[in-house]
């Protein structure tokens, strides 16, 4: 009997389970995972992660983002120390892109990656952001980084370990990484004095949840959401002196994306489209920093 390949039978699942809170499921379930199991890939596996880097090149800003598969076995990669300063273990293959350094591009570059990252949690493959903890200089020979682009991020993508390295368990434990910050200290109505009736969200109860849910660097979580007049103000709490620790990129934006396909997923699911728009209200604070309006009118 002939079978699908394992591509096509993902591609299927997820138009079967696409009204049916298949991305929350997967936003639920994904964990970073540090330790791979060694060896290639099969051939189909390449293949799907190849068309899931295409499909999802384009941000909801526009940005292009060219993403690559890149394998270290690779005769051209061979000789470079594809480094991750001792965080990810056993790793053959990772996911990277590259874009010009600006603000809309590190949040489109947020927002694709991680809707890669989901899928590829939908195709039983782990997954790592690394933002800070990566050579920059061996991936971009890797990527034959263009001038005047960076890397903001890349992750690992393999089978994982059944069980959690020492060094991933220690790394969870310092960062807090299955803590959430609560609704209370990520939404608000108006202002930071007035935190978020869930009664008044009720219809984006599931992607203000999904945005709670969401990674970030070193698990800062720097999202703040205002409700105003039926719109979502996405505004970003900077950590201090966080930039000026990783220059080439903003780790911040990049998270800011991140939430943003949180909640267009877990509104899709709900038949509760997002225009996004960048549009500072008038009156609205210098402090957290306005970065973006989801409009779901």
């Amino acid at each position: 009997m002939n079978r699908n390949p394992p591509d096509l039978v993902y591609l299927s699942r997820i138009r079967t389970h696409a009204m049916n809170q298949y991305f929350t499921a997967l936003i639920n379930q994904r964990t970073s995972r540090r330790t791979f199991r060694p060896g290639k890939l099969p051939g189909h596996l390449t293949e799907a992660v190849s068309q899931l880097l295409a499909a999802h090149g384009t941000g909801p800003l526009g940005t292009l983002i060219p993403f690559r598969l890149i394998d270290r076995q690779d005769l051209d990669n061979q000789q470079l120390k594809l480094g991750t300063y001792g965080f990810i273990q056993g790793a053959r293959y990772f996911i990277a892109g590259f874009v010009a350094p600006a603000s809309t591009a590190f949040l489109d570059y947020g927002y694709c990656l991680e809707r890669i990252i989901l899928e590829l949690t939908g195709l039983g493959l782990g997954t790592c952001w690394l933002g800070g903890t990566f050579d920059r200089g061996e991936f971009s020979k890797a990527m034959r980084l263009p001038e005047n682009q960076t890397i903001p991020a890349v992750t690992p993508v393999g089978y994982p370990t059944s069980l959690r390295g020492l060094g991933d368990r220690i790394i969870r434990l310092s960062a807090g990484s299955a803590n959430r910050l609560s609704w209370k200290n990520l939404f608000f109505e108006h202002d930071t004095g007035h935190p978020l009736d869930p009664a008044h969200s009720a219809a984006h109860h599931d992607q203000l949840e999904a945005v709670r849910l969401a990674p970030s660097a070193s698990n800062k979580q720097p999202w703040r959401i205002f409700l105003d007049q039926g719109q979502y103000h996405f505004s970003l709490c900077r950590t201090p002196g966080y930039r000026n620790k990783f220059l080439a990129t903003d780790l911040q934006m990049v998270d800011i994306g991140i939430a943003m396909c949180h909640w267009d997923l877990a509104g899709s699911e709900k038949g509760l489209p997002t225009r996004w728009s960048v549009s500072k209200p008038a009156g609205f604070p210098d402090e957290p920093e306005y970065i973006i309006t989801a409009n779901t009118d």
